[in-house]
């Protein structure tokens, strides 16, 4: 007696196991870069004090973009706009003003975080706001700064006959909503700090992250074959 084994039957077996390996390849490679990107998302939104757009501009692509392939791959990159921002936290830096003079950081709670472009007419219409600077600030407000020193390396721009409304520093009025908490003539804000230089601290491991994703990405794929 004898039994004998065949091929016959079999034909495309071999192309069959190799897009099923591919596509299942190519979900674990999609699975470890998510890993990754949610990985730095999470990083830098505890880096810069849990802003909740930064994070966002870490996008990831996963290739090929369209099918399988055993040769997959996957990539997390943050788009150019931000890319400066993401920058500054890779390393210790030292700020200076572009002038070698000043440079103005602002109190955010007095300041608010936009001024009003030199172009402008008003600051509600799209595209006339900018970043807020003590110039673009005057232009906003109407008011104008007042430079207090305080030592060799150490100053402030304030604001003179002013209210905050709505959160915000603004020219005093004497009629309307919390006028009266000010007195006839508004009070005086520090919206400004002026210091020579500003020095700040590492704040991403990209390193650590980027071999945590690689230590974790063999298991992701290999999950995908044994379900």
């Amino acid at each position: 007696m004898s039994f004998a084994i065949s091929t016959q039957g079999l034909d495309g077996l071999a192309d069959r196991l190799a897009v099923d390996a591919a596509k299942r390849v190519t979900a674990g490679v999609k699975a470890a870069t998510t890993a990754l990107r949610d990985d730095v998302r999470e990083e830098t939104f505890q880096a810069f004090s849990f802003s909740n757009r930064l994070p966002k501009a870490w996008r990831m692509r996963v290739f090929p973009e369209n099918g399988q392939s055993l040769d997959a791959a996957g990539v997390v990159r943050v788009r150019n706009t931000a890319a400066d921002i993401i920058e500054s936290a890779l390393q210790a830096t030292v700020i200076r003003s572009r002038s070698g003079r000043w440079l103005a950081v602002p109190l955010l709670e007095n300041s608010g975080r936009f001024g009003l472009k030199a172009n402008a007419t008003t600051f509600r219409r799209r595209g006339s706001r900018e970043r807020v600077t003590p110039a673009g600030w005057e232009r906003r407000t109407g008011l104008k700064l007042r430079f207090v020193p305080d030592g060799p390396g150490r100053g402030y721009l304030v604001a003179d006959a002013a209210q905050r409304t709505r959160g915000l520093v603004a020219a005093y009025r004497g009629k309307g909503r919390g006028s009266k908490l000010y007195g006839p003539e508004g009070r005086s804000f520090v919206v400004f700090l002026l210091v020579r230089q500003v020095r700040t601290k590492k704040r991403l491991d990209m390193a650590g992250i980027v071999g945590r994703a690689a230590q974790r990405s063999p298991d992701l794929i290999a999950r995908q074959f044994g379900r």
